[in-house]
């Protein structure tokens, strides 16, 4: 199925399509094409909703979409508002726009920035003052850590930090941590279990906790996105982080349609339909992780960027993972724990977190989905490298 982006410039709404430009019929002619080129955007999840504008050619569609974007840090978000108006998506664009950016700014890992400052105050001092948003991420990630039987910490930023993934240039060969110091790690790990919160106060029991919010920030800042959408009156509108999706409503008349990609293959593996209408919230969201993005090779070993702390090292296992929910801040998060948990572990992560649903694909080819998830998804046949498909109970 052919993919779309919708760009507004002007008065005038281009469809770009594989870099030709289509002008709606009120317009005589379009403007020339972008000299810069179009983004290479991550497609583990990819939204379909806009191609069946290019099944009818320049006719006017039924429902009215628009698409507007932003990037942070090189990195493109996207917004799709399905028959809203221009002042409101002016609103909700600029809103997100003055969100985002300063938050990722404020928690970033490793550059100076709000976290950096209170990691260096809790390996000093074992206390610092946080911002309210850190506070907040604290509290998503406590839900995580519980849930998914530890395997998601965000206490453990200096063993991210010793895989070499605190850089701007973590796909380049590096060496590996040394055994010594991996097992050091085990034997006196940082965790949840050692941060308690009082207001803005942040105090930790072992002084090796150093934050990275990494593993749900995209979560939390659609969170913020949808929010501020929600609070323009936005009522149909998908937000596109590169991948993880947050919307409310539908795209017009039909739910959201949207594919998941096979990380073995990166082909379609599945669509699935989603209204914020079914959700008691409003709230619909499909989140993805996966070994296969910011990863290094070392001595043709590759290595990725989800750290299992129960092991000090790399997931390998699992190549990547969907999780569909109604919130959103957890549903990005519950993607890490789904790759490192076992599959038996995983209905009591689901009854926690109050998961829609799971699904992940092994290295080998066996696709794992929970019953829920198998009932909502359309499977797209055949599917590549597929070993075995095994259910999850809910």
């Amino acid at each position: 199925m052919p993919f779309a982006t919708m760009i507004r410039r002007g008065s005038c709404s281009i469809f770009w399509h594989n870099g030709a430009s289509i002008c709606p019929p009120h317009r005589q002619a379009c403007p020339p094409e972008p000299e810069y080129p179009m983004p290479t955007r991550r497609h583990f999840l990819t939204s379909l909703a806009l191609s069946p504008l290019l099944l009818a050619g320049c006719s006017k569609p039924q429902t009215d979409i628009v698409e507007e974007g932003f990037t942070v840090f090189n990195m493109p978000m996207t917004l799709r508002f399905a028959n809203e108006s221009a002042r409101a998506i002016t609103q909700t664009v600029n809103a997100a726009a003055s969100i985002v950016e300063p938050l990722y700014k404020s928690i970033h890992p490793w550059k100076p920035s709000d976290l950096t400052r209170l990691n260096a105050e809790l390996a000093a001092t074992g206390r610092g003052t946080a911002t309210p948003y850190i506070i907040e991420l604290i509290a998503i990630s406590r839900q995580l850590f519980e849930a998914s039987l530890g395997t998601f910490d965000p206490t453990i930023g200096a063993l991210i930090a010793a895989w070499g993934f605190h850089s701007s240039h973590v796909t380049e060969p590096h060496a590996l941590p040394s055994e010594a110091f991996l097992d050091a790690w085990l034997k006196n790990p940082p965790s949840m279990n050692d941060v308690s919160v009082n207001g803005l106060e942040v105090r930790v029991t072992n002084r090796r906790v150093q934050f990275d919010f990494n593993g749900c920030a995209e979560g939390f800042a659609g969170h913020l996105v949808i929010q501020a959408a929600e609070q323009a009156g936005i009522k149909n509108c998908l937000f596109d982080t590169g991948g993880d999706l947050f919307m409310i409503g539908q795209a017009g008349d039909k739910p959201w349609h949207l594919a998941i990609e096979n990380p073995l293959k990166r082909s379609v593996l599945a669509s699935i339909d989603l209204s914020g209408h079914t959700a008691a919230n409003g709230h619909q969201s499909l989140n993805s992780s996966g070994n296969y993005e910011h990863r290094f090779i070392y001595k043709g070993e590759a290595y990725s960027h989800i750290i299992n702390p129960k092991t000090a090292r790399p997931v390998r296992r699992v190549a990547g993972s969907t999780v569909w929910a109604n919130h959103y801040g957890i549903s990005d998060g519950a993607t890490k724990g789904v790759m490192m948990l076992e599959p038996a572990e995983l209905p009591l992560m689901i009854q926690k977190l109050q998961l829609q649903g799971v699904l992940f694909m092994e290295e080998r080819g066996d696709l794992w989905i929970s019953q829920r998830m198998r009932d909502q998804i359309k499977l797209i046949e055949p599917i590549a490298d597929l070993r075995a498909l095994h259910l999850i109970p809910d």
